[in-house]
């Protein structure tokens, strides 16, 4: 049985170091989640698509690497493997341009996706990004009704990015819909205002909790760090200090190390847990995403166990 199956995009972030100089590695916001809980020790595997070209194979290779099953990992000749380039500004946020028009990552389909395997697993993870465009966006969404009595935790990061959407109202009722379908949902604060419509993070991903019922919200806000939201209760934790160099996989790093460490509990539901087990989860995930922060690359980037817990026990206070 699997820890975390991921299934969206895989592509290529080339991420800029010049004016026209650009470095690449292995992206994408499921597939880099799915990595930092792989280098922390979760047993993984992703479902997903990517072209039959050099950029196809170097990312079946990262996968290989990090010890990601990827028997589902398929490759087509119908359209080349995606590209995300990654610009940054002085203060390492990043803006995104892709090429996409098809890319690989959308042509997954319901044939690719084994449902028995994500049924046994105990966290499906899925984002936002892949639901842009079908037939990958229709897999996902036949996927998450097919396994809804299955006790599988279905993990939902919207992902928001508004240069692959043409109708960003059409990005915001997708978006609403697979937040009805999911577990836990992460959000950074400006998706909470997008998708919720209040002007305040909090409020917007309480309204979202309570309006689909979600069980678990996570708010992740930067430097300010991160607010949970736990079945009517809620506990902001602090961003530790780093110097922020690159942005690009910071949601990401916290997201897969919170559900590795959330799955460090044994549970049956997350009703079961105590809020200070997702506390501790939120403290361990916010400790990884400083780490990443403070240096170049999305999976490169990522910390290993040891490095997480030599924050946390303080023996690199900061970076």
């Amino acid at each position: 049985m699997f820890d975390i199956i991921a299934a969206g995009e895989i592509l290529i972030d080339l991420v800029q170091t010049g004016n026209l100089d650009f470095s690449g590695t292995v992206g994408g916001a499921p597939c880099n989640a799915l990595a930092q809980a792989a280098k922390l020790g979760s047993r993984t595997a992703f479902i997903g698509m990517v072209g039959d070209d050099f950029f196809g194979r170097a990312c079946a290779r990262q996968l290989d690497e990090l010890q990601i099953d990827r028997k589902n990992l398929f490759t087509t000749s119908q359209a080349d493997t995606t590209l995300a380039f990654v610009s940054l500004n002085e203060q390492g946020d990043r803006d995104f341009s892709f090429y996409r028009r098809p890319g690989a990552d959308t042509l997954l389909t319901v044939k690719n996706i084994p449902f028995d395997l994500v049924a046994q697993s105990r966290v499906y993870l899925f984002g936002g990004v892949s639901l842009s465009r079908d037939p990958t966006r229709a897999a996902l969404f036949y996927s998450l009704f097919k396994l809804s009595d299955a006790p599988v935790l279905k993990a939902f990061d919207p992902n928001l990015r508004p240069p692959l959407w043409e109708d960003l109202e059409e990005a915001k009722a997708l978006g609403r819909k697979a937040m009805g379908l999911c577990d836990i949902l992460k959000l950074s604060d400006s998706e909470a205002v997008f998708f919720s419509g209040c002007q305040n993070p909090l409020e917007g991903a309480r309204a979202l909790q309570e309006e689909f019922s979600i069980p678990l919200v996570l708010v992740s806000m930067g430097a300010k760090g991160c607010s949970i939201l736990l079945s009517g209760q809620s506990c902001h934790i602090d961003a530790l200090p780093s110097q922020a160099v690159d942005t690009t996989a910071a949601g990401d790093s916290f997201f897969g190390a919170f559900l590795h460490q959330l799955l460090q509990n044994d549970f049956t539901s997350l009703d079961t847990l105590s809020p200070g087990r997702i506390e501790e989860a939120a403290r361990f995930a916010a400790a990884a995403a400083a780490i990443t922060v403070s240096r170049r690359g999305s999976i490169p980037a990522l910390p290993s166990l040891d490095e997480v817990q030599a924050v946390l026990f303080g023996e690199n206070a900061s970076f």
